[in-house]
């Protein structure tokens, strides 16, 4: 064989070997093909011209092991740009007309309420479908002009739950911004489009100290009240539906929050300063911008304890503030509870308890609140590394009205049990059904749920 080819293919293999090893430390190569090179011109009567190019071969191959080697070592940015999202797409049926409330009319289920105009009684939010808490349909009250999304009428529906997009940029290395996006289509009337977005999340983190436990944030922040907020978006979720007391505590809010780990991480205090409530924007407690300059005050301290493979963690929680959509002079909002989780590697418990108060105006109509009570208790139990089911019980007992114009009676318990199934980190099929169930005296709706979910994230 030609000892000139033999030279010239070895010094091509090395190059080629250079270009395929990106992720792999690299040996330096020049050296065997100049000393391949000189023993082949030694051993033969190639030209110089050959020797040249083996040297100029050799010499780009070092080049190009020179650029990958500062590539590899080259400072990394410590909060890269992230792009992320998720698509929900579900199918949900129902009891009756897909509703969770009913009317007393003449006030014959509650004569001693006869001073207020109109009397309903059950749960507005009990027919919830899928993690945003849409329920199947709100019915057609008198007096009320709601935008009923969903709309199903108790028929058996697809649904597209929701299409998100996050992102998250580096701002230096102790900022960060982070935004969420949602998208609901849904169906449109009188010739207008019903589909639909909202800014679920907006805001700046700054790490003031070198540990990075202490974080400050600003913007459209996450709730400090109970521990759901932190599943509320689906592919977190381990079921589906939120909890009959999520309403008050999982919307995210305009201000100021800062969070910080103490005592080895045992202690997490946290602590808000909004224009409202952390209230959901379905139900009547939310309000993006503030009508009065006292803005709400919000607070939590979880104490955190190792057992093991497992962890403790319980946590008292409150906000007061007046209360969205009435004037300065207005009453103040209130709600206070407590909530705990047990995290093993295949079990997770939690539960949660909760109770509030919202004065309302009659002058500006804002609605008032009496939370007399409400928690749940849910266990998510890990089977297999593909199968998930979950069990969840809990109650609501709460009135709620408008002036002496309408009032809503709720005492209302709800047994919920389900099924996932994890076929990648990115892909989640989930069923759930829900039995609700009145008590105390209030008569009973036939509005059961079984909805699904197909989670796609990214």
């Amino acid at each position: 064989m030609n000892p000139r080819i033999v030279t010239i293919g070895l010094g091509m293999g090395a190059g080629l070997f250079a270009a395929a090893a990106s992720a792999q430390p690299v040996l330096s190569t020049a050296p065997a093909i100049v000393a391949s090179a000189s023993s082949d011109a030694d051993d033969s009567d190639a030209s110089d011209d050959t020797s040249r190019e083996n040297i100029a071969l050799a010499t780009k191959v070092q080049e190009l092991e020179d650029k990958l080697t500062a590539i590899q070592q080259a400072p990394k940015p410590q909060f890269p740009i992230k792009v992320s999202g998720y698509g929900d797409i579900g199918l949900f049926a129902t009891q009756g007309d897909g509703t969770g409330f009913r009317r007393d009319i003449g006030h014959e289920m509650f004569p001693t309420r006869d001073n207020f105009g109109w009397v309903f009684y059950g749960d507005l939010l009990a027919t919830q479908v899928n993690s945003r808490g849409d329920v199947a349909a709100l019915g057609t009250a008198p007096g009320v002009d709601r935008f009923d999304s969903v709309h199903s009428d108790g028929k058996l529906t697809f649904l597209v739950n929701e299409l998100n997009l996050s992102l998250s940029a580096g701002l230096g290395s102790s900022a960060l911004f982070t935004s969420s996006v949602n998208f609901t289509p849904r169906s449109g009337s009188n010739f207008s489009l019903g589909d639909s977005f909202d800014v679920d999340l907006a805001q700046l983190e700054w790490m003031p100290t070198q540990d990075g436990k202490t974080s400050i944030f600003v913007g459209k922040v996450d709730s400090v009240l109970g521990h759901e907020y932190k599943t509320r978006k689906s592919p977190q979720r381990f079921g589906i539906t939120p909890s009959l007391i999520a309403r008050y505590t999982t919307g995210s809010a305009v201000g100021i929050k800062a969070r910080s780990k103490l005592a080895g991480d045992h202690l997490v205090l946290s602590a808000a300063v909004t224009n409202g409530s952390f209230g959901t924007e379905q139900f009547h407690f939310f309000q993006e911008t503030d009508s009065n300059n006292f803005k709400t005050l919000s607070g939590r301290a979880a104490f955190r304890l190792a057992l093991g493979s497992s962890t403790l963690e319980v946590g008292p929680s409150g906000q007061w503030g007046t209360q969205d959509g009435v004037p300065d002079n207005g009453g103040k909002m209130w709600f206070g509870g407590i909530d705990a989780e047990l995290t093993t590697p295949r079990l997770d418990i939690k539960a949660q308890w909760l109770k509030g108060k919202a004065p309302g105006n009659d002058v500006t109509m804002t609605y008032a609140l009496d939370l007399k009570q409400g928690g749940y208790v849910e266990a998510d139990a890990i089977v297999t590394s593909i199968v998930g089911v979950l069990g969840r019980a809990e109650f609501r007992d709460a009135e709620v009205h408008q002036g002496m114009e309408r009032l809503y009676i709720t005492k209302n318990w709800r047994a919920t049990v389900g099924l996932r199934l994890i076929f990648s980190p990115n892909a989640i099929l989930k069923a759930e059904y829900s039995h609700n169930g009145e008590y105390g005296g209030t008569p009973s709706i036939p509005d059961d749920v079984v909805t699904t979910s197909a989670v796609m994230a990214f």
